[in-house]
């Protein structure tokens, strides 16, 4: 046998295992290193699509509301007193959340120092669908304006969407709306006591309206109560309640999609304060700023909306979206 024969017959040597078992270990390593980096752009790419589709569509959906409102409320006495009027025991308002105060001689500029006029809730009403109530046996029909208080808030949730430190609990934005209202004015107006009598008694009966709204008044003065035998109350509803319409509410908008309001930071692009000059320590939008500026019949509404979801261990994917409503506000 010769010796070239006896060398292939023995198989490979101790080093040439090494060789190749090193080669294999480094292009394993490489193999898992660029699966893991492919695995982490798809989570990034899989989060940002999920907040961007989910903060654009909420945000339009926002400015198609209220460029549909009847009046918006700022954070005045009035606008604090219709806020704190609300039934919002289902999702409560976060701590620390407010509505904007209305700058009429300003513009759609950020806050000046010392003079914060931004806030973080939107209250408004708008029109509902016209109620087609009976005015007399005969099949006349008087068609009575009905409107809804529409409430779009921050809410602290119990849920850890986020897992990086600080680990919060995730804050969710609610969209909140009320049982509908008749205009009162209409109501008045009508001369006929038993038209009256019989429009009311279809509203409250066929409709479920139970009290009559006067636009122009503080809220303790606003509400009058409407019966099924047909009584218009001549004396506004004492400190009134202002209850959900739990069918017509949507909830949280957020959280069911594992995406939550991005909290302010100073120093980062996406998640800090544009219009508020205040500081993070003293008061912050967290994901939702809002101003609003202009008289009445002229107002400018300016939303921001900032979402975040997670996007793996480490990354977050985050957008801003931002509109101006331009509202009618009668």
């Amino acid at each position: 046998m010769s010796i070239a024969r006896a060398r292939a017959q023995a198989g490979f040597t101790l080093f040439e295992i090494t060789v190749t078992v090193g080669i294999l270990t480094v292009m394993i390593l490489i193999m898992e290193g660029t699966l893991e980096a492919t695995r982490k752009a798809e989570r990034r790419l899989g989060a940002m699509r999920v907040v961007t589709d989910r903060g654009e569509r909420i945000t339009y959906e926002l400015l198609d509301e209220v460029n549909a409102s009847h009046k918006i409320f700022g954070g005045d006495s009035v606008g604090n007193d219709y806020l704190a009027a609300l039934d919002l025991d289902r999702f409560p308002l976060l701590s620390g959340a407010r509505l904007p105060l209305i700058d009429e001689a300003g513009r759609l500029s950020p806050d000046a120092v010392g003079a914060p006029h931004t806030g973080n809730v939107i209250l408004f009403a708008r029109e509902s669908t016209a109620a087609p109530a009976f005015a007399d046996g005969s099949g006349t029909i008087r068609y009575i304006d009905l409107y809804r208080f529409i409430c779009v808030y921050p809410h602290a949730t119990s849920r850890r969407i986020i897992l990086d430190p600080p680990i919060q609990e995730a804050r969710d934005l609610i969209v909140w709306r009320s049982v509908r209202f008749a205009n009162h004015a209409q109501l008045v107006d009508i001369d006929d006591d038993d038209e009256r009598d019989s429009v009311v008694a279809d509203l409250v009966n066929r409709f479920g309206i139970e009290a009559a709204w006067d636009p122009n008044a503080a809220v303790d003065a606003a509400f009058f109560p409407l019966d099924g035998l047909g009584t218009l109350g001549g004396t506004p509803i004492p400190d009134p309640l202002i209850a959900e319409d739990v069918d017509a509410s949507e909830g949280g908008l957020l959280s069911q999609a594992n995406v939550q309001l991005a909290p302010t930071k100073a120093g980062d692009h996406h998640r800090r304060g544009i219009m508020t000059m205040e500081a993070p320590e003293t008061w912050a939008p967290d994901g939702l700023e809002v101003k609003i500026v202009g008289l009445t019949g002229s107002r400018r509404v300016w939303m921001r909306l900032v979402v975040e979801a997670a996007a793996g261990k480490g990354s977050v994917g985050v957008h801003a979206s931002t509109v101006v409503a331009s509202p009618r506000d009668l």
